[in-house]
């Protein structure tokens, strides 16, 4: 059960800066961008080595493809209400 949550927060971690330097990327600032590339890249190391060290199990891989929706989508709503408030 452990292992079920370490893969759905490291992917909603993943996910999240992932969708944050997708958007990062289209403001004008450089530093919003460079921190959104360091934790996106971050993150996407410690995701990578979990889904290699557990690809053979099909409950990891579902938790992966939660973690992946929740961190998207809540990453998305936090940065136009309050990264992105004009």
């Amino acid at each position: 059960m452990e292992e079920i949550f370490k893969m759905i927060g490291l992917t909603i971690l993943q996910n999240a800066s992932f969708t944050l330097i997708s958007r990062a990327r289209n403001s004008n600032s450089i530093s919003y961008h460079f921190i959104a590339s360091v934790l996106s890249n971050g993150i996407w190391l410690l995701v990578i080595k979990n889904v290699v060290s557990n690809f053979d199990k099909p409950e990891l891989m579902i938790s992966y493809l939660i973690g992946s929706v929740i961190g998207s989508i809540s990453m998305h709503y936090f940065a136009m209400k309050y990264l992105e408030k004009k």
